[in-house]
């Protein structure tokens, strides 16, 4: 068995997870599209389509025509060509998905759970840090995560199971799937 060094193993789990692209994309949005931050919000990254919530019409068009310029930030981001597309809607501009998924893993020692709290004073040592504890790290702080999610009123989508801010038990572009998935289904039986 090879020797690999957790940093190889964090990069290599980069490429694989979506949820991780996605984090990472959300979390640097305002250094993808600068101050059109405020006026934007990714939602969700799905089968390599990122998709946005655009305040206004004006804004959508504007980043419409600077789509290529995003695509190529977001491949500098993630070191591959992951996201193909970005979709934009308008929508509403949630100020409160605008927090940063970094505080979420770096603040992961809580009052209300001491189960989560780690020396990361340890993990920054690579040396002193096995591949399973890392890895249970990353777990941990996974779950973390979900469940400050799930208190700020977030919900778990049904059938992609990422995090989601609405109504429904669907995010957006798996409502949007389902319907015209059901709109074919429809015609089909129709024939």
């Amino acid at each position: 068995m090879e020797i690999v060094s957790v940093k190889t193993m964090i990069e290599t789990a980069i490429v694989k997870s979506r949820k991780l692209k996605e984090g990472i994309v959300i979390s640097r949005w305002e250094e993808i599209v600068d101050k059109l931050a405020l006026k934007s919000t990714p939602i969700v990254l799905k089968e390599g389509t990122l998709y946005v919530y655009v305040e206004d019409s004006i804004y959508l068009h504007h980043m419409s025509m600077n789509k290529n310029k995003y695509l190529q930030k977001i491949e500098e981001i993630l070191k591959s060509d992951y996201v193909k597309d970005i979709r934009f809607k308008v929508g509403k501009v949630q100020k409160d998905l605008k927090y940063d998924y970094r505080e979420v893993y770096i603040n992961n020692n809580s009052d209300e759970d001491e189960n989560i709290s780690i020396d990361k004073n340890s993990l920054n040592r690579e040396e002193n840090v096995s591949i399973e504890e890392m890895v249970d790290h990353l777990k941990k702080m996974a779950q973390r995560r979900e469940e400050v999610l799930l208190k700020k009123g977030y919900k778990k989508c049904n059938d992609c199971g990422s995090m989601f801010k609405g109504h429904g038990e669907y995010c957006y572009p798996c409502k949007e799937k389902n319907i015209k998935d059901k709109n074919i289904n429809d015609h089909i039986h129709k024939v």
